[in-house]
């Protein structure tokens, strides 16, 4: 098991909760498979964390930009009454992305 603490904090929104994966739930290679299609994909691609407690769409506009929808939930994610914050985060479909890969790598390992 691997525990962190995720923070969002933007206009109007901060909040924070424990996430729990296991071995990262396999969000580095999903985050790989979003920066080698860098030339975009139609629709949302998702990941969620192993309680529900951290989800991440992404969306691809087609002009070399990725947006990335964090959300978190809590305290206990799996519940239906859990509260939810979220942001979203545009990153460039190349070098931000691939940067993104990197340090999701060096959290998990």
């Amino acid at each position: 098991m691997l525990d962190l603490r995720c923070e969002l904090d933007d206009a109007g929104v901060n909040a924070a909760t424990s996430v729990r994966t296991l071995n990262g739930d396999g969000i580095v290679a999903w985050a790989d498979s979003l920066a080698e299609s860098f030339y975009g994909w139609d629709g949302l691609r998702s990941w969620q964390s192993l309680d529900h407690d951290l989800r991440i769409d992404a969306t691809h506009d087609g002009r070399g930009h990725v947006s990335l929808r964090f959300a978190i939930r809590g305290p206990r994610g799996y519940e239906p009454e859990a509260w939810e914050a979220s942001v979203v985060v545009t990153l460039d479909s190349g070098e931000d992305m691939r940067r993104l890969v990197a340090e999701l790598t060096e959290l998990v390992s």
